[in-house]
């Protein structure tokens, strides 16, 4: 499908590398914004374990953990 957006000239490499790089962008900052939520909140996520199965984490640990930051709090 992505081939068919160059291909077809709807938009140059460069514009579709700039609107992927945005989304990338966007999609990160809803995920700090997600996680900083539910820390704030003492929350939990569910994760993948790595084995087809899942886990409950702390929000806070994965915000800290991914951001290298201390965790918000009210």
């Amino acid at each position: 499908m992505w081939n068919y957006i160059i291909d077809s000239k709807i938009m140059s490499e460069n514009q579709f590398e700039e609107a992927v790089d945005i989304l990338k962008m966007a999609l990160e900052y809803a995920e700090y914004e997600m996680l900083r939520d539910k820390a704030m909140k003492k929350e939990f996520i569910i994760q993948s374990d790595g084995n087809g199965g899942c886990r409950k984490v702390p929000a806070t640990a994965v915000f800290e953990e991914l951001f290298n930051e201390p965790a918000p709090s009210y």
